[in-house]
């Protein structure tokens, strides 16, 4: 029988009328499986919009972070255990001027600017010295005017204190007494509630909002504003530390690290992530060099999460294709048992194999493109449900979790290259059902069925 693609499809959809239970069971499957799965993506991608945005208004609008170029090797350097070495300490600060280099250009590439650098000096706690360029925003002009003769002036949370620590069975107060009162604040860097963004109660975006840090910024940090105070105090303090039981401070250079500002937190994201990607996943390998994370806020943090779930989203994608496939190939390959008459028909009539085939690939494939209706429907049902009833209170959550001025605002749906791979994947289950089930097509087998009957 020569068979034309018409009578191909008319047959083809003939099987789902007469098979209709067996047929409705294969495209609720995948669409319930594939609907939920793809509702979370347009959630994700809509979450990471508005994270980012929340992220940055908790720094009004820039995002600042560290950046560093290459790899560090380990080097051993000697230690000075003793007051009277002190001599042989360099407090001054180094750049490396190769990397720093790299770095600008790259900030440019990406329309940020280079506002100036911070360093640490590790004793017992890290004293964390920033420049006075890259701070300006956070500092208070009335307290920094009024700084009092012989303090430092210090960027952190009001009401700071050195923190103690158990030490011998004992509270240990070193850093506490050898700072005393030396410290002034004039300025507080925003920070995060401590914990997660959830939301109260089981509400789905809790899956994707428990994967969010916090920052709570609990460090001090001392300003430099190039009159020398900060190496004068260092030294002092270096000197009180050195003085103490079993300390000792490592001859290592203190290295300066450049702090960049972007104003667009999508392009923060574009320079700190490497430009290779794959279904929306960026992929980092020994190539790429430029290391990034936030100084302040939390924004590099949030787009580093939403790659991470990305990747488990893909993941659990695959497991349902694998899932589908199997419910797919059971039903089928019973429906092919039942179906034996009609291919033992087809094959009397003078149909061949590859014609058959096409019948039953055109069913799997209709089955898959009505399943994709339906995965659509149930997507677009579930993000709307999630907006009808979390868009209020995620929004209150937010300003709260960041300390931000106005409510944010919410994207819940966001449309990206995740729908096309799904319904790909859909498809897939056509031609792959359709193999696993091959040998039930035998002239064998369907003798073997029709016997039976």
């Amino acid at each position: 029988m020569g068979l034309k693609f018409s009578d191909a499809l008319r047959l083809s959809w003939s099987n789902i009328a007469q098979h209709k239970k067996r047929s409705v069971v294969i495209i609720l499957t995948i669409s319930i499986l594939f609907g939920v799965i793809m509702g979370f993506n347009f959630l994700t991608f809509g979450m990471e919009k508005t994270m980012l945005s929340a992220s940055a208004g908790q720094t009004g609008g820039d995002i600042y972070i560290e950046a560093r170029y290459g790899r560090s090797m380990g080097t051993w350097y000697d230690y000075v255990k003793d007051p009277e070495e002190i001599a042989r300490v360099d407090l001054m600060p180094v750049i490396n001027e190769e990397a720093d280099q790299k770095i600008r250009e790259r900030v440019a590439e990406y329309d940020g600017e280079v506002i100036g650098y911070y360093w640490y000096y590790q004793l017992d706690y890290p004293y964390r010295v920033i420049d006075k360029s890259v701070v300006e925003k956070f500092i208070d002009t009335d307290l920094w005017e009024s700084l009092p003769e012989g303090k430092m002036p210090t960027i952190m949370p009001e009401g700071w204190e050195p923190p103690t620590y158990a030490y011998g069975g004992e509270s240990d107060t070193r850093l506490r007494d050898r700072l005393g009162d030396s410290l002034y604040r004039v300025g507080t860097i925003p920070s995060t509630e401590p914990g997660k963004p959830t939301l109260d109660g089981f509400n789905p975006l809790n899956v994707i909002l428990a994967q969010l840090a916090g920052a709570t910024n609990g460090d001090f940090w001392l300003i430099d504003d190039g009159s020398g105070k900060v190496e004068a105090f260092m030294r002092d303090q270096l000197k009180k530390y050195l003085a103490e039981e079993d300390s000792s401070y490592s001859l290592e250079p203190t290295k300066k690290t450049v702090v960049a500002k972007f104003s667009d937190p999508y392009q923060a994201v574009a320079y700190a992530s490497p430009d290779e990607e794959a279904l929306g996943v960026k992929i980092y390998s020994s190539d790429f060099q430029y290391q990034a994370q936030d100084l302040f806020g939390t924004t590099l943090m949030v787009a580093g999460s939403f790659n991470t779930q990305r990747v488990l989203l893909i993941a659990v994608e695959v497991l349902l294709l694998v899932v589908a496939v199997v419910v797919a190939v059971l039903t089928f390959a019973h429906l092919i048992d039942q179906d034996a008459p009609t291919v033992a028909l087809y094959r009397a009539m003078g149909a061949s194999t590859d014609n058959i085939y096409i019948i039953y690939l055109l069913y799997l494939v209709e089955l898959c493109l009505l399943a994709i209706a339906a995965t659509i429907l149930i997507a677009f049902l579930f993000v709307g449900l999630v907006a009808l009833t979390s868009v209020g209170p995620l929004a209150a959550r937010l300003q709260e979790f960041y300390h931000l001025h106005d409510l944010p605002k919410i994207t819940l749906f966001m449309f990206n290259g995740s729908f096309w791979f799904i319904l790909a994947i859909i498809l897939t289950i056509a031609p792959l059902s359709l193999f696993f089930t091959l040998r039930r097509f035998s002239a064998k087998h369907i003798a073997k069925k029709l016997k039976e009957d």
